[in-house]
């Protein structure tokens, strides 16, 4: 029996709410019985179950940087310093050089090198990206071919890694990948593309989709953790 709080106001119906720490609340009519209150429960644990999980999915991706020379960056599964180089430009560039992320910018201010820094790692995310899709997708579709290609969309997100939204049978899937993927590794960012893929054919976290994404990706689980192991916050 799974364990919830119970709420009893002068509401005329049942709910169940999942919190974003994953326990139950469930609110309930100040006259309905415990008893049907627990076969209520009892009938929706399925639902519960899956609900659960979906927030297990989850991550909180903490992104906290000063954009000063000498901070540390990650950049497709490597850890690079943060330099400034004395040439002025009109036009902000990065490049890497050796373990070194190098910044030129016209002004010499954190927001300055924020802005350019933040402008260069959404184009590389779009070229990694776009690689990994296609890579990805060409193995995908020889296993579920009548599924269509879904369209690729960046976005910087504080709390998921990818998403994907299928509006309806006239439209294509939309697969959103967090921008922040590009710090991780290609083996860790196409675990996220095919996460997502899975979901065209299982929408929920349910056993037929777990089944369905550890057969592309076997060693899911440990590159999940990798990947979350770049955003934990360190004192």
């Amino acid at each position: 029996m799974l364990s919830y709080k119970l709420i009893r106001s002068n509401r005329k119906t049942i709910q169940i709410q999942i919190l974003p720490d994953k326990t139950i609340e469930v609110r309930a009519p100040q006259n309905v019985s415990e008893k049907r209150i627990n076969n209520f429960v009892v009938s929706k644990e399925r639902w519960i179950t899956e609900k659960i999980d979906e927030k297990r999915e989850i991550a909180q991706i903490p992104v906290n940087h000063f954009y000063v020379p000498g901070e540390t960056f990650y950049f497709h599964g490597r850890q690079y310093t943060l330099k400034s180089d004395n040439e002025s430009v009109k036009k902000g560039t990065v490049y890497l050089s050796g373990n070194n992320l190098i910044i030129q910018t016209k002004v010499k201010t954190p927001e300055s090198f924020q802005n350019t820094f933040v402008r260069w790692q959404k184009e590389m995310a779009r070229e990694i990206f776009t690689e990994l899709f296609e890579e990805c997708w060409n193995h995908f579709k020889n296993y579920y071919p009548k599924y269509e290609k879904p369209v690729l969309a960046l976005r910087t997100m504080k709390t998921r890694w990818g998403s994907l939204s299928q509006s309806g049978k006239s439209k294509k899937a939309r697969m959103t990948l967090n921008t922040l993927l590009v710090c991780s590794n290609n083996n860790c960012i196409k675990q996220v593309i095919y996460h997502e893929l899975c979901h065209l054919v299982h929408p929920n976290h349910g056993r037929e989709f777990y089944e369905t994404f550890k057969f592309f990706v076997p060693d899911w689980e440990m590159l999940k953790k990798e990947l979350e192991c770049l955003f934990i916050a360190k004192d």
